[in-house]
């Protein structure tokens, strides 16, 4: 070697953009991958580190075979082990979309699984109703889409608290197992929830009954409905904030959108848009979560 020449310093170097890049779709592309590269060096392991807990879900859920490999995700057991393991790391500070099944695990360990993961903000609960989730949401600070049983959002008073501090903070919301009979009257307070643009009802109801209390609400952008009898369109068909979805694959479509934000919103606005721009006959107002025809 020639005396006074650093041979490290001749040795090719990556922009840290380009090598995170790099290493970020290698993650992506094989997410089994992930805990062997985080070996690589220390700036690796917290480029990759996020990826690797950012979404967390029941893998039982997950029936569609490609998408255990295309959608990366955390199981939720793994979590609730590194919680108990290691309740002092960082795991619950990367988790940013967790859809919890409480029908395979109970309340007390979704209360755990909140207590930790405070940044999340897209959060999706089946089953309830709980009321002891709404004190534990409410200290999140960032959750922005959140589909839930609308009974868990009642307070102990037995009414909706529009005011709440969760409200302040949601821009989609899902609702389940809602009664039309029980809270159209707490619709109504909907127009007082500051930044929500979308919401949707996950169940069989009176579709127009619900969107008479409800298109007044100018901040809504989207109003979706996963059950609607055919006979109820006319009433509704001329508001296009309105669209009907069939489901195909929803666990899929709420992973695809977790890890690529393609979900059934993204779809819904996608055909607001389509129609109207005239792509779209005026009069349609049902789709399928899987159409991208329009798009």
């Amino acid at each position: 070697m020639t005396a006074g020449i650093d041979e490290s310093s001749t040795v090719p170097r990556l922009p840290p953009e380009l090598e995170r890049q790099i290493f970020e779709q290698a993650a992506l592309s094989c997410f089994q991958r992930i805990p062997t590269l985080m070996l690589s060096a220390w700036r690796v392991k917290l480029w990759l580190e996020p990826i690797l807990y950012r979404v967390v879900i029941d893998p039982d859920l997950v029936d569609d075979e490609e998408a255990h490999v295309e959608y990366p995700y955390m199981p939720d057991h793994t979590l609730l082990q590194k919680l108990s393991i290691f309740p002092s790391s960082n795991v619950g500070l990367f988790v940013r979309h967790l859809l919890w099944d409480l029908g395979a695990q109970n309340v007390d360990d979704l209360l755990v699984a909140l207590s930790f993961c405070v940044h999340v903000v897209d959060l999706f609960i089946l089953g309830g109703p709980y009321l002891v989730l709404l004190p534990a949401i409410n200290r999140l600070q960032n959750v922005s889409h959140l589909a839930i049983h609308v009974q868990s959002l009642y307070a102990s008073g037995g009414s909706i608290d529009f005011a709440s501090p969760l409200f302040n903070r949601l821009t989609h919301l899902e609702l389940l197992g809602c009664d039309s009979n029980d809270f159209l009257d707490a619709l109504v307070g909907l127009g007082a929830v500051p930044n929500l643009t979308h919401i949707s009802f996950n169940v069989v109801l009176d579709a127009a009954a619900v969107h008479e209390q409800i298109r007044r609400h100018t901040n809504l952008q989207c109003i979706v409905f996963f059950e609607v009898g055919q006979a109820q369109h006319l009433p509704l068909s001329a508001d296009d904030r309105f669209v009907a979805v069939r489901q195909t694959r929803y666990i899929t479509d709420w992973l695809r959108g977790a890890t690529t934000g393609e979900d059934y919103w993204w779809l819904v606005e996608r055909f607001i848009e389509a129609k109207r721009a005239g792509k779209v006959e005026r009069s349609q107002y049902m789709i399928a979560d899987d159409d991208v025809s329009f798009v």
